[in-house]
């Protein structure tokens, strides 16, 4: 079953900047707002990185990333719990790379973090 819904799908389209947390393994948490980031599917996000420092450290050491969205439509919000994997070479990697340029041409992309959605929430209620 796609933990990602279509109402879930569309806010994640239509929330730019978004939201996102990490936590180093002591538990102290990182919120940032990240531009470069879309859906590749239903059960998977994509973000780029231009710019992290805390966030890449935070990632290395708990691979776990939380993203807050919201579907301008409904006016629901979502929580998308994730488990992220760094690319940084291949056929993957260059992929979000020319996305990025596409939207961004002087740039350039450090690294490509696969989001995997583990669980998504809206409010307190589990829906995937």
């Amino acid at each position: 079953m796609s933990k990602l819904s279509e109402e879930v799908l569309t806010a994640v389209e239509k929330t730019i900047p978004m939201g996102v947390a990490t936590a180093d393994v002591q538990g102290r948490p990182n919120l940032v707002y990240v531009s470069l980031i879309k859906a590749i599917d239903s059960d998977t996000l994509v973000v780029g990185d231009c710019a992290f420092s805390k966030t890449k450290a935070n990632l290395a050491e708990n691979p776990v990333m939380s993203a807050l969205v919201m579907n301008p439509d409904t006016k629901r919000a979502f929580q998308i719990k994730c488990r992220a994997e760094e690319v940084t070479e291949g056929e993957r990697f260059e992929s979000v790379a020319a996305w990025a340029q596409s939207l961004w041409p002087n740039v350039p992309l450090r690294a490509a973090y696969y989001l995997h959605v583990e669980e998504v929430f809206a409010g307190a209620e589990r829906i995937a």
